[in-house]
């Protein structure tokens, strides 16, 4: 059993806690839906802009094609050379919540851990890529984003920003760019989506009626949208007929004004004119729709609609994606609503009284579809945390939404399914987000022992042993104070946290782990037993026995689920083995882990980087330019890597039998800290062994302690390594 106040690297373990890489699937550019029309110049303006200008901030009323117009630019520089790119829809965000900015933009642009919790630290890092950040509806979130962008400008010059917003962020340096109307091009856009609308109309975008229906509108893009998505229920001269009277006094009187309140005034009259024009099926789904806070597919709004008596919701909403007040996201399988739509939608949702009866059927929604497989399945299955990474928006409302209403035992059923990945290190910060709001609420005694298990991912994720190790002895605690009256999946998962713990000394984690092994067996999975199998010939190879191990990984390794932890595990321990056998497997092992992320749609980033290290030391090819890069990408993703690459270093020298320069390695290594508990574990079962078999106990702690005098980055500069700035 470890002993939390003997942690074997206190020195490490009171560091703050820093979790490597996050999954990039869910934060790549958005598709566009189609060319957009009339906006070349616009377009070809923002890319010159931006050759120079550090901050550039697309200005328009709501509906006049700010964010198509960012997107496109986003893909001409994609296609033009810039890799980089991080686009971030501050629309998600509540109005006025500022303070989420920070953390929304840091999940876009892949930083994790330390370097996205504060404007600071963000800034720093983003300052110093060579990037587009396309910040995306800014204006309800005007003074987060402003300060955001600030401190990234005083920082640096890298980094490129394009900002949509009503309003100017007031940033020195902000260079505007304003959108109008499209003019001569409104009534080829009317025309392109009237054909799509009704094909068997011979459409000519210079018909009178279509020009003056355009111009009614002000040419507002989303207006004009609106109005050809009528032509499936009325022909042209209806619809003509029925932009009334109501829809020109409210853009006119506003048009007195200013040119931008006029046209947004007629974008809000538009929207209003397409909601009246709806049956009332169609305007009850559409103001529930509301409730999404981000993208979402059909199923979420079958699971979501509220009661239509014989009326089918599916039907219902292909009309409202007919008539373009629902987008369809090409090649994703989900919808959104444009973002004046949406805010349109939640406002007539709050004026009709429903509002508080559509959250609660959507908290219920996520929770049955989080809930539908058990927690261990949750636990132990990648591609079930890939699911629930992305609808991260709907489970982070409903998690919202469940301690709000007192169901704290809700909230612990949709946090478990972001385990898998906050124990690897995907979205750990947010997981610690999430275990704060829950450790300030009453948690049922049935689901205490889950919080602990959920902890522990978190800290395992983190790289802070400490906090891992906590929770393990936490676990127990409960465990022995429940008797029988216990999940027996739960007590074994804390048992194999325990264990997990133990790994710092060989002989101690060989027997903890077979006793998490007898437990896991006992629950009857075994995906669990496989799992802790596979830690148990770690621990062996820990503490120098590794005769049957290659046999014993293969054997796991075809036994092994195709989307669970257990292959995830053994694939680790396989390439952890073939690193203390100094065996060019290790390549095979870890290809076979890549493949494993890649198939569940799990991504790793700096941490393959790292191992592709390793693997090079086996294969006898020089590190230096897999470290850089290495380096490069953790500083992009907001870590300090230095640590993890001096180990690099030394595994490298021991290669070489330069054993003593290896340990003053170690030294310099283990007095910073690692950003996984997994290297504490490559540590302790491929180096320090190695060490100890070569050197004397003296020696070795000389040269240890000779190394730890040594800051990390004088240590990769004697091998040739830069780090980048931090």
């Amino acid at each position: 059993m470890p002993d939390v106040a003997a942690c074997p690297w206190d020195h490490v373990c009171d560091a703050e806690p820093v979790g490597p890489d996050t999954a990039t699937d869910r934060r790549s550019l958005p598709r566009l839906r189609s060319a957009p029309l009339g906006r070349d110049h616009d377009i070809g303006a923002v890319v010159d802009l931006l050759a120079t200008a550090p901050l550039v901030t697309l200005t328009g009323s709501g509906g006049i094609g700010k964010t198509t117009v960012a997107l496109a630019v986003a893909h001409r520089l994609r296609e033009a050379g810039t890799d980089d790119v991080a686009f971030a829809d501050l629309s998600t965000l509540p109005p006025g919540a500022d303070e989420g900015v920070v953390s929304l933009v840091a999940d876009a642009a892949y930083v994790e851990g330390a370097g996205g919790r504060a404007v600071a630290s963000l800034a720093d890092i983003l300052a110093h890529r060579p990037m587009l950040l396309v910040l995306d509806n800014c204006e309800h979130v005007l003074a987060g984003a402003a300060e955001l962008v600030d401190h990234i400008l005083e920082r640096g010059t890298d980094a490129r920003i394009l900002a949509t917003s009503r309003e100017l962020l007031g940033v020195a340096g902000e260079h505007v760019w304003p959108l109008g109307p499209l003019h001569d091009a409104g009534p080829a856009l009317f025309v392109e989506r009237a054909r799509a609308a009704e094909p068997r109309v011979a459409w000519d975008p210079a018909d009178p009626t279509v020009v003056d229906l355009c111009r009614r509108v002000d040419d507002v893009p989303l207006a004009i949208e609106l109005a050809a998505g009528q032509l499936r229920r009325f022909d042209l001269d209806e619809l003509h007929r029925r932009l009334d009277d109501r829809l020109g006094l409210l853009s006119g009187r506003a048009a007195t004004t200013g040119d931008d309140a006029g046209r947004h005034a007629t974008m809000e009259a538009a929207i209003d004119w397409s909601y009246r024009l709806l049956d009332r099926t169609e305007q009850t789904l559409l103001r529930h729709l509301g409730v999404f806070p981000a993208p979402f597919d059909v199923g979420a709004v079958e699971g979501s609609a509220p009661p239509m008596p014989g009326v089918d919701p599916l039907a219902v909403f292909g009309q409202l994606v007919d008539k373009s007040l629902v987008v369809r996201m090409p090649g994703s399988g989900r919808y959104r609503l444009l973002e004046a739509i949406r805010v349109f939608a939640r406002e007539r949702l709050e004026e009709s009284g429903e509002a508080a009866a559509a959250f609660e059927r959507h908290r219920r929604h996520v929770l049955a579809r989080v809930s539908s497989r058990s927690r261990l399945d949750r636990w132990m299955s990648a591609r079930l945390a890939a699911h629930f990474c992305a609808g991260a928006n709907d489970e982070r409302q409903a998690f919202e939404h469940s301690l709000a209403a007192g169901a704290v035992d809700d909230a612990v059923e949709i946090a478990l399914g972001g385990s898998f990945l906050w124990r690897n290190a995907l979205g750990s910060d947010e997981g610690r987000r999430w275990l704060g709001e829950l450790d300030a609420a009453e948690v049922p005694a049935r689901d205490r022992l889950w919080v602990e298990v959920l902890r522990a991912d978190i800290g395992q994720g983190l790289g802070d042993y400490r906090l891992m190790v906590q929770a393990a002895a936490a676990a127990r605690g409960i465990v022995e104070a429940a008797g029988d009256d216990v999940d027996p999946v739960a007590a074994a998962l804390a048992a194999h946290y325990l264990a997990l713990g133990d790994l710092t000394d060989p002989d101690r984690g060989r027997a903890s782990f077979e006793r998490a092994l007898a437990q896991a067996r006992a629950t009857g999975d075994e995906r669990l037993a496989l799992v802790n199998e596979a830690f148990l010939t770690v621990a062996g190879a820990a503490a120098g026995v590794l005769d049957g191990a290659r046999e014993r990984l293969a054997r796991l390794h075809a036994r092994a689920t195709e989307d669970g932890y257990d292959r995830f595990v053994t694939n680790w321990a396989g390439w952890l083995l073939s690193l203390a056998e100094r065996d060019p497997a290790a390549r095979t092992w870890m290809q076979r882990q890549q493949d494993f992320l890649d198939r569940t749609g799990i991504v790793e980033t700096w941490l393959s980087a790292l191992s592709t290290a390793l693997c090079d030391v086996v294969d006898g090819i020089d590190v230096t330019d897999s470290l850089d890069r290495t380096l490069i990408l953790a500083r992009r993703e907001g870590y300090d890597a230095q640590a993890d690459c001096v180990l690099v270093l030394a595994y490298r020298e021991i290669w070489a039998e330069r054993y003593e320069t290896a340990a003053e390695l170690v030294g310099t290594a283990t007095h910073g800290r690692f950003n996984t508990t997994s290297y504490y574990v490559t540590y302790r079962a491929v180096i320090d062994r190695a060490l100890r078999t070569h050197l004397r106990p003296d020696a070795l702690d000389a040269a240890t302690a000779r190394g730890r005098g040594r800051p990390v980055a004088a240590a990769l500069a004697d091998h040739g390594i830069t780090p980048p700035p931090w």
